[in-house]
């Protein structure tokens, strides 16, 4: 294997490393219990939370960002977050969900721990974050300090997730709209048809006129299985996606199997109950 084939494989396989530490968050009950005391409601605590780093960003601004939801969702979700409290009390009890569903999940912080958080972080301090906004505004904030190793921790796979979504977004909008990435990767990621897109927030009849786009331009065929050149144009955005986050893979180098091994019984730890759910094991990146 060259060196490029060598890191697009890093690439692809980093960005499912890091997915279950970084979005179990997005399930965590203790998370959620804490935007709760805010006055949140779950589509209000994701979408304010998430799009924190960046300010009390107006919902067009993050829909725009977070990209592939139904805009109304993003709206009715965003506004009403704003409403409610502030970036700087949301993003608090954001790192402290993050640290008691950690702790519920990994029990003791470990060395392997630190060096993993060591390892990711590396990979991203400094790098340029243009085109990259979630990106951004988590480079933008303070890194936990060491005797806090479970926020360090997730902080340092967030930096690694989001900077990879960031890609993925730019690598998908010139070829598909917000409904239509969704529609299509449901059969590449070969998951039942309807069973991803919804929660997006897309109803019934958008789902089925970016069917019938997808249809027209030769991407799926009458039952919404992938067509030859459907499956090529969804591979395609992958791997833009990968060879977008190159820059950080080719700053881990020679650390790469070491991190990654590192990186396999802590996903494995935060996936399933109250944590990653195990039947998305395979779904990054979106």
């Amino acid at each position: 294997m060259d060196d490029d084939a060598r890191f697009r494989d890093h690439a692809r396989r980093l960005g499912a490393a890091v997915e279950p530490l970084a979005a179990a968050l997005y399930f965590s009950p203790q998370a959620q219990a804490r935007y709760e005391t805010l006055g949140l409601n779950y589509f209000e605590g994701y979408f304010c939370s998430r799009s924190a780093p960046l300010g009390a960003l107006p919902w067009r601004g993050v829909a725009a960002v977070f990209a592939a939801f139904q805009p109304g969702v993003v709206e009715r979700a965003v506004t009403g977050g704003w409403a409610k409290t502030t970036p700087e009390d949301l993003m608090a009890a954001r790192e402290a969900g993050s640290r008691e569903q950690y702790a519920a999940q990994l029990g003791e912080p470990t060395d392997d721990m630190a060096r993993a958080a060591d390892l990711l972080l590396g990979m991203t301090e400094g790098v340029d974050a243009s085109g990259r906004p979630l990106f951004a505004g988590l480079a933008g904030l303070p890194v936990p300090d060491r005797d806090d190793p479970f926020v360090r921790l997730w902080r340092a796979a967030d930096l690694v997730r989001e900077f990879r979504g960031d890609g993925h977004i730019s690598a998908w909008v010139p070829w598909f709209d917000s409904v239509e990435i969704s529609t299509i990767s449901e059969p590449w990621w070969g998951i039942p048809l309807d069973s991803y897109v919804w929660t997006r927030g897309y109803g019934p009849d958008e789902v089925a006129a970016a069917r019938d786009r997808l249809r027209g331009r030769g991407l799926l065929d009458e039952d919404g299985n992938l067509t030859e050149a459907g499956r090529e144009a969804r591979e395609r955005v992958e791997v833009v996606t990968d060879e977008a986050t190159l820059p950080l893979v080719r700053r881990l180098g020679d650390d790469a199997d070491e991190l990654f091994a590192l990186l396999a019984p802590i996903g494995e730890a935060m996936t399933g109950p109250g944590a990653y759910p195990a039947n998305r094991s395979n779904l990054f990146g979106s």
